[in-house]
């Protein structure tokens, strides 16, 4: 996997971090539509992760050491999310929605760059 690749992928990481601090003030609260998309997009991240990782090690791809401890960073991102989600206002919870949506089409970018690798191995 392009070191490139993998330094976008840490930097969308940081950025959801940093959105993660935005879901600890304090506000009007936040909707359940809001919270369970938060929810739902998490997930998808953490899955997407799993699909790429699991492509990796069938394939003896080598993956860098970015790359491998960004699941420990995703899992520990995806549960503070889930802790704090309830504290959070509506407009925290939309901006993290959308740092989400550019982490999930980084990790997609990666997953079809990684699937393109095995592709042309193959041949």
């Amino acid at each position: 996997m392009k070191r490139e690749n993998c330094k976008k992928l840490l930097c969308m990481i940081l950025a959801a971090g940093l959105c993660l601090g935005l879901l600890t003030g304090c506000g009007d609260g936040i909707r359940k539509e809001t919270t369970e998309a938060v929810m739902a997009k998490t997930d998808t991240a953490l899955q997407l992760y799993a699909d790429i990782e699991k492509m990796v090690q069938e394939n003896a791809l080598t993956a860098d050491a970015n790359f491998t401890s960004m699941k420990t960073r995703l899992t520990e991102m995806s549960a503070r999310v889930k802790e704090k989600i309830a504290d959070t206002t509506e407009e925290d919870g939309q901006m993290t929605i959308t740092e989400l949506d550019a982490m999930i089409q980084n990790l997609t970018e990666v997953k079809n760059q990684v699937q393109k690798k095995i592709d042309s191995t193959a041949q």
